[in-house]
C-alpha cells in the first residue's frame, strides 16, 4: 500500500518578528529528526483514520478532530475519499511538529492520489509548520510558516528531553505577547535560542528543569523547540550525546535521534 512518513520538527532558533493579523510572524531555524509520524492508503470502506500505534498517554480520540480538518480541506481541494491507516510516533504538545506531521503525510498522500502538487497556501491552511515539514531537511522559515528556504544538510546528533506535560501554542504565544508588553522577555544568547522559551518555562517548569538538567551534564548547544515544552540538545559526535544522555535521563525523560536530509 502507498504510504508516507514525515520526521518531527527540532528548531535550532526561533524569534519572533512580528504579527499578521491574530497570527505571529517568525524567523526560525530548523532541522527534521528521524522520529516519524507515518499514514499509509487503506482500501475499501470504513473508518477514515485507523490507528495501528501511538504513543503511551496519547489520546486518538482526542486527535482525530484535528485529523478531519485536514482532511475536510485536502477533500475540498483534491476531490474523493480516502482512510488512512497511522502510526503515531511524535509526541503532541512538546513543540515537536506532532500536529502537522500527519498532515503532511496526508497532503503527499491525497495529491498523488489526485495526479497534483499543494501549493505553499493549501499547505499552510493545514498547520503554520505544514508547509516545511511537508519538505523536510534544514532550513530557515519565516513568514507565518509559509516561506522556507533550503539550507545546506548539517548532519546532527540530538538528545531530546521531554519533561512531564506539554505546553498549549496559544497560551505560550498569549505569554509572550504579555511579557513582551510588560518588558519581561530576556535577551537573546547565542547561535542556539527561542523567544518563547521563557513564556514556556512560565507555564511548564519542567521546560526550565529539562535546560539545566542537560547542561549541568554536559550539553552546551541546549534550546527548547517550538513552544515547548520539550528541550533539545545538538551534538556532532554521537559518543557524547550518549554521555550526556546517561547522565541526564536519571532526572529528566530522554529520547535520542538522527536528522535527516530534505525529501527529494
Amino acid at each position: 500500500m502507498k504510504s508516507e512518513s514525515t520526521g518531527a520538527k527540532l528548531n535550532l532558533s526561533l524569534a519572533v518578528t512580528g504579527k499578521r493579523g491574530n497570527m505571529h510572524t517568525l524567523d526560525m531555524r530548523v532541522c527534521t529528526a528521524d522520529v516519524c509520524d507515518r499514514a499509509e492508503l487503506l482500501p475499501g470502506e470504513g473508518e477514515r483514520f485507523v490507528f495501528r500505534s501511538f504513543p503511551e498517554g496519547f489520546v486518538p480520540e482526542r486527535f482525530v478532530p484535528r485529523l478531519n480538518a485536514v482532511y475536510g480541506k485536502l477533500r475540498a481541494r483534491f476531490g474523493g475519499d480516502l482512510r488512512f491507516l497511522i502510526d503515531k510516533n511524535i509526541p503532541s504538545g512538546m513543540g515537536l511538529g506532532g500536529s502537522s506531521a500527519l498532515a503532511a503525510c496526508m497532503a503527499r498522500l491525497w495529491a498523488a492520489e489526485a495526479g497534483e502538487t499543494p501549493d505553499a497556501e493549501l499547505l499552510l491552511s493545514l498547520g503554520s509548520d505544514v508547509p516545511y515539514m511537508y519538505l523536510g531537511g534544514d532550513a530557515r522559515v519565516t513568514g507565518a510558516g509559509e516561506c522556507v528556504e533550503e539550507l545546506p544538510f548539517t548532519p546532527r546528533k540530538v538528545l531530546v528531553a521531554l519533561p512531564e506535560g506539554g505546553v498549549d501554542t496559544a497560551a505560550a504565544y498569549a505569554e509572550y505577547d504579555a511579557m513582551k508588553a510588560r518588558g519581561d522577555l530576556p535577551p537573546r544568547e547565542g547561535e542556539y535560542f527561542n523567544d518563547l522559551y521563557a513564556p514556556a518555562a512560565k507555564l511548564n517548569p519542567g521546560t526550565a528543569r529539562a535546560v539545566a538538567v542537560l547542561r549541568a551534564a554536559g550539553a552546551e548547544n541546549v534550546v527548547m523547540t517550538g513552544s515547548g515544552s520539550a528541550v533539545c540538545a545538538f551534538f556532532a559526535d554521537g559518543a557524547e550525546r550518549d554521555r550526556v544522555r546517561a547522565a541526564a535521563e536519571r532526572e529528566v525523560r530522554c529520547t535520542v535521534c538522527d536528522t535527516l536530509p530534505k525529501r527529494r
